[in-house]
């Protein structure tokens, strides 16, 4: 066995930085939680290429003294705990001593700082955690923090930072998070000389919301307050009022007594108070405020503080699901149908009665005539598609109808018959002597993939259609970031978006195929499924394309609770049963469940 050695000080710090510091964002994270916890009233924030180059972070709280300065880079110094009682009441953001020491040891660091009482300030300079100068300074009351060179002396972790946009994007997003989670501080964000980020001072946290992600934003969210008798627990909730809006935003953002954090726990009370309003997969946007006594939660559970455990979870997650579900009113979604709606909210079922968890099945009838039998011949090479198919076809932009000498996808050839439609959602057919039920949206979401990826991946000549008035889209930073770095994959594929400030953008062409898609919902959808996706670790010329592809025909397809007639319904099963596409949705969702005649008898005791 080797000899158990202790560490040096300077390697123990770079192996915590590892825990602490993962890109520019993590430091600038720690660095506006101190000047939090320091009663600052303003923080400034100045990057340079995302902050790679330089992190700047100057606020004007109490400031340090020159003892307290040097103190703050050792391991483990922090004026915010003292006995181990502490430990459980901790009210800071910042506590265990670990933030700047672990910064200091992969940078060069410098700090100019002053309290109310000293005559002159102090500044030092670090370098890997080495302290190189103290000296006198002349400074106003607070602290400002300058970093350069992240990872100068971890080369192995530096070549893991992203570009300059993708950084700005994380960056952004702990600014935004901040910056919600406390309107009685100024918060601005400044990035090669622009100010992108200006917001003053206000009394309300709707106000502050309400900059951030506009007013429209905030008119689609309720808001829902309520704490108990006793003052130990109380939530300030905005969330996204259903049914959701076409376009409306995915964050979900929980503050825990100021703290930005994650919790599974709380995450699901909302999603079960509003479960039975929602439709499966929608997720609302919502900004929950929680505040509880800090002697029931434990904040140390993750490294970086983002996780927290509750002492009484239980109780945690009543009180949540309680005061989110208040103003419901028990409401549920049956079917396509919300109901007990207030008066006036009109069902999506355009033309069609409210009618309770009746499914609306369409008949001959639905055609005006006579039924017609059979099902459309499947069109071999060389032959030409009936003028009345194609002119129903639901997408304009189609590639290849047939598949070869291999018929194998026709409905003609497998005994097809179309039957109908249910709950305005779910399309009825036979097919090889097999009873199937298909989600249109997936089914349709499937075909335009595989139909624009195909004439991509050819390099086929795509339509465009340019806009009269270009359309102007809003985005928040870190979306716009994102936006911004797949311009050429945009531009590739028939969408013309030009940067209009650093969080505008207008969109002037897009594909002919997709032009009556919502643009704004799809680049915000784009944009959080690359975020989520954390596409960045892909090979970067496949995965965002994929991305773009999918989001583009989830956005472009037919929507569930969209009635169809039978002719529509047609077209649209010949179209997917004459391609041999996966029986997935580019999502992942399924798009077809099948049931054999053996199966349906034994449900009905027939054998």
């Amino acid at each position: 066995m080797s000899n158990i050695q202790i560490l040096p000080e300077n390697l123990a710090n770079k192996i915590a930085a590892g825990e602490v510091v993962e890109r520019p964002a993590s430091i600038v994270k720690e660095l506006i939680e101190n000047a939090i916890d320091a009663k600052a009233k303003r923080i400034i924030i100045t990057l340079l290429e995302g902050g790679i180059r330089k992190i700047q972070v100057q606020d004007d709280g109490e400031g340090m003294t020159r003892e307290n300065a040097l103190l703050a880079f050792l391991r483990h110094a922090t004026s915010k705990i003292v006995t181990e009682e502490d430990l459980a009441s901790i009210t800071t953001l910042g506590f265990r001593g670990e933030a700047l020491p672990s910064i200091a040891s992969i940078s060069k660091i410098g700090l100019v700082t002053k309290t109310a009482k000293d005559e002159a300030g102090t500044e030092i300079i670090l370098e890997g955690g080495i302290v190189k100068e103290t000296r006198d300074c002349g400074a106003p009351v607070g602290s400002t923090f300058e970093v350069s060179e992240i990872f100068y002396n971890t080369p192995a972790r530096k070549k893991f930072l992203k570009s300059s946009g993708t950084e700005l994007s994380h960056v952004s997003h702990v600014v935004y998070q901040h910056a919600l989670a406390h309107p009685e501080i100024a918060f601005q964000l400044i990035h090669q000389e622009r100010t992108l980020l200006s917001v003053p001072v206000v009394s309300r946290q709707s106000d502050r919301l309400s900059a951030l992600y506009g007013e429209e934003a905030l008119n689609q969210c309720m808001e829902i307050h309520r704490s108990l008798p006793d003052g130990s627990m109380g939530i300030d909730l905005f969330i996204s009022k259903p049914p959701l809006p076409r376009v409306h935003r995915k964050e979900q953002i929980i503050f825990l007594n100021g703290r930005p954090v994650k919790s599974p726990l709380v995450s699901r009370a909302i999603l079960d108070a509003f479960g039975s309003l929602l439709m499966k997969g929608e997720t609302p946007f919502y900004v929950l405020y929680l505040s509880i006594d800090p002697s029931v939660v434990d904040v140390n559970v993750h490294p970086t503080k983002k996780e927290v455990r509750f002492q009484n979870a239980d109780a945690v997650y009543s009180f949540i699901k309680g005061g989110a579900g208040a103003p419901t009113g028990g409401n549920e979604r049956t079917g396509h149908v919300v109901a007990g709606r207030p008066s006036g909210v009109v069902s999506q079922n355009k033309g069609q009665p409210s009618s309770g968890n009746v499914g609306h099945l369409l008949t001959d009838t639905d055609r005006g005539g006579d039924r017609i039998s059979g099902w459309p011949a499947f069109v071999r090479d060389g032959e030409k598609r009936p003028d009345s198919q194609k002119s129903s076809s639901l997408f304009t932009n189609d590639i290849e109808w047939s598949t070869g000498e291999n018929v194998a996808g026709s409905f003609a050839a497998r005994g097809g018959r179309a039957i109908g439609q249910v709950y305005g959602t779910f399309l009825l057919a036979e097919v090889d002597g097999e009873f199937v039920i298909l989600d249109q949206h997936t089914a349709h979401e499937r075909i335009l993939y595989e139909s624009f990826l195909k004439q991509w991946n050819h390099k086929a000549a795509i339509t465009i259609q340019p806009l009269l008035i270009p359309r102007q889209i809003d985005m928040t930073l870190a979306q716009a970031a994102r936006i911004a770095e797949n311009l050429p994959l945009f531009k590739e594929i028939g969408f013309t978006i030009e940067p209009f400030g650093e969080t505008t953008f207008l969109i002037r062409e897009v594909p002919a195929a997709f032009s009556d898609m919502n643009v704004e919902s799809f680049l915000i959808d784009f944009s959080d499924d690359i975020a989520e996706l954390n596409v960045e670790t892909a090979p970067p010329s496949d995965r965002p394309k994929h991305t773009i592809i999918a989001s583009m025909a989830c956005h472009a397809a037919v929507r569930a609770n969209q009635i169809l007639s039978l002719d529509k319904i047609e077209t649209l099963l010949y179209d997917y049963y004459s391609r041999n596409t996966p029986p997935t949705c580019p999502h992942g969702r399924p798009v077809v469940l099948k049931y054999h005649l053996p199966e349906m008898e034994k449900l009905f005791r027939r054998r």
